[in-house]
């Protein structure tokens, strides 16, 4: 009876405020359900939003850009449409239910590239793709390299040029690398190059094997005979070529797609595999450098493969250490390297990379406010000639940089999240979609013991994260303007958020006591369109910013730092989320069982857990799992409350930000051994930055309301 009635309340609670629904899920639409929500009395959705009965409340744009959508039923000579985030200017919104308080900031640099007509967008489009995936094709960029396709000799100065590269491993020495696999040489059968190998190097790595060609030729073949070679390279690296097409035999990194690329695997959805840009957190770049400098005998990325601590976890890394860009970027100054924020300020620590797919409805660029959206120059760090930059020609390679960037920029902002391949039950989403645009999280009578933001808007989860649904995004007391629709724009003190307070904290180190940048950003050319609004907070107060929240369920794991496994738990308060945890890794191939290291397994059916929504993981304990948890180093064995060296080593990276990148307390996950490797995978969140604590406002929630947002979450 109680079922019943659960059916019948949402149901109403659908036609009520809904209207007649009019809407369709991004997945299959199951009609069933149940939910009994409350949309917090008081807090309402700002007066009238339940008047409002013609736009559907489900339906989803799934992130990307309005310029892609335009022209891609338009001719080349159509002219563009404002961008929407021009809207916004300060004050706009101003005393509306979604808070926005950070402005678009247009970047000089970009403004000769900036197309008018859908033909030039589209010339732009073709060249950023070029740029960003450009498997096997001429001009492809890679690691620290440009669209360098020659090979880089250590010993020989003459080839420190644009066009060498050091980051590169010959396609010999690859198919070797199976040798230096510790758990598979030392079983007891005679070791011998596996038949599965690119299958095997794609799970070792974290990065998937694509769905389009991106060859390399196995032993004995000639790559130019071969059309590049029968073998199948993951999607993080490339074999490079000569501008005129031959192919070279040496395989590039596209460092990037380690850390933003994905994967989902699904019965339900054949044609899902590869997820670009959608913040992947499943390669490790470390592992495979260890791999590369073994077989290929290169201190270059012998260097990276653990030595030097980027990413010390699977899947995240320290990608915002503006210290390291002050070091490599610097054009070969002197007083750079005398810089005293380079030494003396705080460590960002571990994070995880913002999707792609939402870089159109961002004004800023990362987490805590950092570097306006269209500074499109940072996104070639990772592939700009990195010899070149501190020896050669600085104003060459800011012109590579600027061709390259904004090109680059315009295909990543045209990226779409992948539509969600399970199951939706509509009204019960529709029941969410109220709920998460109007509940006010801190209406009276739920007591909320988290401090209420100083401007909360209507206190909803849209007041942050920003309208999705078109019954409110044409509500006037949600947005100015409908096309503001998707876009979140919410600096909030971390005083509210209540996140793991390193990173915020250690980017405000690098301003003076006055409020001031630090003096290095003037030298270096990826900072040419200012630090972002985080740099200009009031008394130097840490900030993190609300993202948008396309695609939400492809993104696990939640938070900056990606500490918390799933959406129930980020919407469930503190004490839900697990200490130390790993999430599940994808089963060996038969006969393979603990001779190989997988990777996360990335199949929906067998690994997602769609009622929490989020990646599948088991609990470590600190004691009975000491191999992967590190007591005393890492976790208390008597109480997790407890302090550990941690708390040491974490006073000691808050005043010396570089002596994080050494691995002083990551030995046990140095790849050197398998069970190292595998030790990666751990995510404690009892290690410097890796706190899951935070955004514990939602606790008011009950558990059919937290039921019902997760529901309408799966349509963004």
């Amino acid at each position: 009876m109680k079922t019943k009635f659960h059916v019948f309340a949402v149901v109403l609670l659908a036609l009520i405020l809904a209207a007649c629904g009019g809407s369709s899920s991004s997945g299959s639409v199951q009609t069933g359900g149940s939910a009994n929500v409350d949309d917090g009395g008081d807090g309402g959705d700002g007066g009238d939003g339940g008047t409002v009965t013609e736009p559907a409340l489900l339906s989803s744009t799934r992130g990307g850009h309005l310029w892609a959508e335009y022209c891609a039923t338009r001719g080349d000579n159509e002219v563009l449409p404002e961008d929407p985030r021009e809207l916004m200017v300060d004050g706009v919104n101003a005393g509306k239910n979604v808070v926005f308080n950070l402005d678009w900031r247009s970047c000089e640099s970009n403004v000769p590239q900036r197309p008018t007509t859908c033909g030039e967008y589209r010339t732009l489009w073709e060249k950023g793709r070029l740029v960003a995936l450009g498997h096997g094709e001429p001009g492809t960029a890679h690691m620290f390299s440009g669209q360098g396709y020659e090979a880089l000799d250590f010993a020989d100065p003459t080839t420190y040029s644009g066009g060498g590269s050091y980051f590169t491993i010959s396609a010999e020495d690859y198919n070797n690398v199976w040798q230096y696999w510790s758990g598979y040489v030392l079983a007891p059968a005679m070791p011998a190059r596996p038949e599965n190998f690119d299958e095997l190097v794609a799970q070792r790595y974290g990065s998937p094997l694509g769905s389009t060609p991106n060859p390399y030729p196995l032993p004995g073949e000639d790559p130019n005979t071969t059309d590049g070679g029968s073998g199948q390279l993951p999607v993080g690296l490339t074999q490079l070529r000569e501008p005129d097409g031959t192919w070279t035999g040496n395989i590039g990194v596209k460092l990037c797609s380690f850390c933003h690329d994905g994967e989902v695997i699904s019965n339900s959805a054949p044609d899902m595999k590869e997820i670009w840009g959608g913040s992947g957190t499943i390669g490790d770049f470390t592992v495979a450098f260890r791999d590369f400098a073994a077989a290929g005998m290169n201190p270059g990325f012998g260097l990276l493969s653990g030595l030097i601590t980027i990413a010390p976890n699977r899947g995240t890394g320290a990608i915002d250490q503006f210290q390291v860009g002050f070091l490599a970027f610097n054009g070969g100054t002197f007083e750079e390297y005398t810089n005293d924020k380079i030494w003396l300020s705080q460590a960002i620590g571990n994070i995880k990379s913002p999707p792609w797919w939402n870089m159109g409805h961002r004004v800023q660029k990362f987490h805590g406010a950092v570097l306006p959206m269209d500074s499109s120059r940072i996104d070639m760090a990772a592939y700009t000639p990195l010899l070149f930059a501190q020896f050669g020609d600085a104003e060459e390679v800011v012109s590579w940089v600027d061709e390259s960037s904004y090109a680059f920029q315009i295909w990543a902002e045209s990226l779409k999240a992948p539509e969600y391949p399970g199951t939706i039950n509509q009204p019960l989403a529709e029941a969410g979609a109220v709920l998460f645009h109007a509940k006010n999280l801190w209406a009276a009578s739920l007591n909320n013991p988290e401090p209420e933001p100083e401007n909360a808007g209507n206190g909803s989860c849209a007041s942050c994260h920003g309208v999705y649904s078109p019954r409110y995004a044409n509500n006037t007391t949600y947005l100015d303007d409908p096309a503001l629709a998707g876009i979140a724009a919410n600096m909030i003190g971390t005083e509210y958020i209540n996140t793991d307070p390193v990173y915020a904290d250690a980017m405000q180190s690098l301003r003076n006591a006055d409020g001031t940048p630090a003096r290095g950003s003037e030298n270096v050319p990826f900072l040419n369109c200012g630090l972002g609004d985080f740099a200009e907070t009031e008394g130097n107060a840490p900030v993190i910013m609300a993202p948008p929240l396309y695609g939400i369920w492809a993104s696990a794991p939640y938070l900056h730092n990606a500490s918390v496994p799933n959406i129930w738990q980020l919407l469930s308060g503190n004490d839900s989320r697990p200490n130390i945890w790993v999430r599940d890794s994808a089963p060996a191939p038969e006969g393979m069982e603990g001779r190989v290291v997988m990777g996360f397994d990335t199949n929906f059916d067998r690994a997602y857990d769609q009622d929490k929504l989020g990646w599948k993981y088991t609990e470590r304990d600190c004691v009975m799992d000491f191999l992967q948890t590190q007591p005393l180093l890492a976790c208390n064995p008597v109480d997790p409350t407890l302090l550990t060296l941690q708390t040491l080593l974490g006073g000691i990276y808050s005043q010396v930000a570089l002596l994080w990148n050494l691995p002083v307390d990551e030995l046990s996950n140095l790849p050197f051994t398998d069970q190292q490797i595998e030790n990666r995978k751990v995510y404690n969140t009892n290690i410097y930055s890796q706190g899951n604590q935070g955004h514990a406002f939602a606790a008011v929630l009950t558990d059919t309301e937290r039921r019902a947002i997760i529901e309408y979450l799966k349509t963004l």
